[in-house]
């Protein structure tokens, strides 16, 4: 029997919010943008940007994580290599969803993320 998407993920994650705005800042493909963070883990992040606005990327991509606003715990994670890993791209949804693997997360920035999902998550 196969394994469900949650049950392959090595790390725990957070989700948030419509009403909770936490933004990346990523370089790669080509210039500089800001995206919206759907969710977070010491292993990676989904994120979405507005399809009539989105910066083209595909799997393999490296992108570079700028930096994270909208949780002040997390505010100084930065210059972090990611790899897209997938992409949902529907043409009837207004916005382009990736997800990202971290690839160079320091051991600090590790621990910083691991300790907000822990907090968020009751653990």
């Amino acid at each position: 029997m196969p394994q469900s998407h949650a049950e392959k993920r090595s790390t725990p994650r957070i989700f948030f919010e419509s009403t909770e705005k936490v933004a990346a800042a990523i370089n790669g493909a080509g210039d500089p943008f800001s995206a919206d963070v759907l969710n977070l883990s010491s292993g990676g992040l989904q994120f979405s940007q507005e399809r009539a606005h989105a910066v083209m990327i595909k799997p393999g991509d490296q992108l570079n994580l700028v930096g994270l606003a909208g949780l002040a715990e997390l505010q100084d994670v930065s210059n972090v290599t990611m790899e897209v890993r997938w992409i949902i791209d529907k043409s009837f949804l207004g916005v382009i969803s990736a997800g990202c693997q971290f690839i160079d997360l320091s051991e600090d920035f590790q621990q910083k993320i691991e300790q907000v999902v822990f907090q968020r998550l009751g653990k």
